[in-house]
């Protein structure tokens, strides 16, 4: 199994989805850290979604890119004005699956979530998130991660609403040195 790190700093579930195809704007198209049916399950464990991983099935990972697919294109800044049908058609369909119910434990004081299928009761739950954004007033404060080799999708909850990176601590610095070596060069340049 590879060690993939997810994100979640998208601010919401479904955002935190999105963000599973890191570096989209690379060549190559980034990295795909969905490869594999354990790294699907290891994500909704490591989103609170369930306690024990489970495993999907090749068609199910599939569908899973599928969904994160058109949760990114429905909610990007650019083009959620103009929604594709197949997309809008895709994000209804798995919000229509039975989602996860909690079971309360013997000692009625702990919960987990179970599901008949739990990994379409799983991206049920991406889709009735992606569903509440884009009905919501937080599609307005969705925002799209200013560095260049990013492509991260995240929730604006700044106070000023003017957030430009998905983590200040990753893209933030990553820009503010692209920007120093930018005009470090172009001292020397300018020095020569």
């Amino acid at each position: 199994m590879v060690a993939t790190r997810f994100r979640f700093n998208g601010g919401r579930l479904s955002l935190n989805f999105v963000a599973t195809s890191a570096g989209r704007y690379l060549d190559g198209g980034g990295e795909e850290q969905l490869a594999q049916g354990e790294d699907l399950g290891r994500w909704f464990q490591l989103a609170g979604l369930v306690s024990e991983p489970p495993i999907a099935r090749p068609t199910e990972l599939v569908q899973a890119r599928q969904l994160r697919e058109a949760v990114y294109w429905l909610v990007h800044p650019r083009t959620r004005d103009d929604p594709s049908q197949d997309n809008i058609d895709t994000l209804n369909l798995w919000a229509a699956h039975c989602g996860l119910r909690p079971v309360l434990s013997a000692d009625a004081r702990t919960a987990s979530l179970v599901a008949e299928h739990p990994v379409r009761a799983c991206l049920s739950a991406v889709a009735a998130d992606a569903i509440d954004i884009l009905t919501g007033p937080d599609l307005a404060y969705t925002r799209e991660c200013m560095h260049a080799r990013c492509s991260v999708l995240f929730l604006d909850a700044s106070r000023a609403r003017q957030r430009r990176w998905c983590d200040m601590t990753r893209c933030g610095n990553r820009s503010k040195a692209d920007r120093h070596r930018i005009r470090s060069r172009t001292a020397r340049a300018q020095d020569q």
